[in-house]
């Protein structure tokens, strides 16, 4: 551990983090001038790529001019208008809250959701059903809700259990169909679990529209989310979409569920919404969801720098950026040809199993066996074998592991910077392929 510093209680003990001292673009440099592809782009929070002055300017600017207003007290132009851009960015969406990082943002979603059946007199509606193998934060009720059983195991004594449904996981379907059967029994299950929970006691459902590290990508099929939004104006449960990862153009689009034809009642963003350049989170929600809160007179929930001059200053820049340098239409194209790459690398390779993902958010499952889709033992940690060969070569990805029921199962997942060219995306699968054969050879 050559690089790790004493004083750090690190992530994982076990590894020798570089020391990265400059980035610029996709790139990250260490203290040898060694480069590396961030292929996952800072855990799918780098949206502007790194090293942009007009970025650096923003902030300073905004420093300069007022670094901090608690929101308790005072309001701050800058605030008003960044919120005015999400408006323009997320026109489906009618208020904004600002916070501070991502699980922030889904936690402050829930909570909005509860509020608003306690303040339309149903106090009873308090219970948040989340979907198996979904991730949406580290605190104990992101956790609760979320439904990653390695992450919960060592909480699992202080978690409150609201019920979870089956993930729309084609590649391995929990309820056992194939394409040409499914009726969406994982969009179906929701229902099950409403009436077993009583829908006077359900507040909402959560997912991930895209699902992130926890699953690699696992994309629903067309039509889930249209069940989905059925079931939940069925019972009067509000549907909060967790978009902290897939949001903010990742995807292609503004929001990744607007390819779904679908409008959410509450949406949790943050990571590619401030660039890469400060930590940021935001709730967006309908006038039909505020309501009753506004009514009641507000909503005193969140954290102290929420809304902080400097975050609104980078969130009303960065989406300017991607709007004026058209941002959305290259990840849509970026990730098309990142996708072609990698289906490319699954007929040629048997040990991809499959591919999917959408826009500049994709991954590949890795299997012992194509045909039956049999997992490697997770004793063989085959997914970390994978990272620590492409952090060798020069690239930076995301591992997924235990997406099969939480019990097995290794998949790597990438998207780098919304600016990053075709040549570019060459170079991160061809040191990806490279990395791939030796680990498998």
């Amino acid at each position: 551990m050559a690089n790790n510093h004493e004083n750090i209680l690190y992530f994982e003990t076990e590894f020798d983090y570089p020391l990265i001292v400059k980035g610029k673009g996709i790139y990250l440099y260490d203290e040898d001038g060694k480069k590396y592809i961030d292929g996952c782009a800072g855990s799918i929070s780098t949206s502007l790529g790194y090293g942009r002055k007009d970025m650096a300017e923003v902030l300073s600017k905004q420093a300069e001019e007022i670094s901090f207003v608690h929101r308790h007290h005072v309001s701050s132009k800058i605030c008003n208008e960044a919120t005015d851009t999400l408006k323009e960015c997320f026109p489906t969406m009618d208020k904004f809250f600002m916070v501070s990082g991502g699980t922030e943002a889904t936690e402050c979603a829930t909570k909005l959701a509860r509020l608003h059946w306690y303040h339309k007199g149903k106090p009873s509606k308090n219970k948040v059903i989340g979907r198996w193998m979904s991730y949406h934060g580290y605190t104990t009720d992101a956790l609760a809700y979320g439904g990653n059983p390695g992450r919960r195991k060592e909480f699992s004594a202080i978690l409150r259990e609201d019920g979870h449904i089956i993930p729309p996981y084609c590649y391995r379907c929990w309820a056992s169909k194939e394409p040409e059967s499914c009726s969406f029994e994982c969009a179906k299950a929701l229902e099950d679990q409403i009436l077993a929970q009583g829908p006077d006691t359900v507040a909402a459902f959560i997912c991930e529209t895209v699902v992130g590290t926890t699953m690699g990508c696992v994309t629903p099929p067309d039509g889930y989310y249209q069940k989905i939004r059925e079931i939940c104006d069925k019972y009067d449960v509000l549907m909060v979409l967790d978009e902290v990862m897939c949001g903010s153009g990742r995807c292609g689009t503004m929001m990744a569920i607007e390819q779904y034809g679908v409008v959410p009642d509450i949406v949790a963003l943050a990571k590619s919404m401030g660039g890469g350049y400060f930590p940021i989170g935001c709730v967006a929600c309908t006038k039909e969801a505020a309501k009753p809160i506004e009514d009641a007179g507000g909503f005193p929930v969140g954290h102290t720098w929420a809304g902080n001059p400097i975050a609104s200053a980078v969130v009303k820049k960065t989406l300017e950026v991607i709007k004026e340098e058209q941002l959305l239409d290259n990840c849509t194209k970026q990730g098309d040809h990142l996708r072609k790459r990698l289906d490319e690398l699954k007929d040629k390779y048997p040990f991809i199993g499959d591919v999917r993902g959408k826009g500049l958010m994709q991954a590949i499952e890795l299997v012992k066996d194509k045909a039956t889709k049999e997992s490697y033992p997770r004793s063989e940690k085959i997914a970390e074998k994978v990272f620590k060969e492409c952090m060798a070569n020069g690239l930076i990805i995301m591992t997924s592991v235990n997406m099969d029921k939480g019990q097995k199962g290794d998949a790597i997942m990438m998207g780098t910077s919304f600016d990053v060219t075709t040549e570019e995306i060459d170079e991160l699968v061809d040191i990806l392929e490279k990395s791939l054969v030796k680990v498998f050879s």
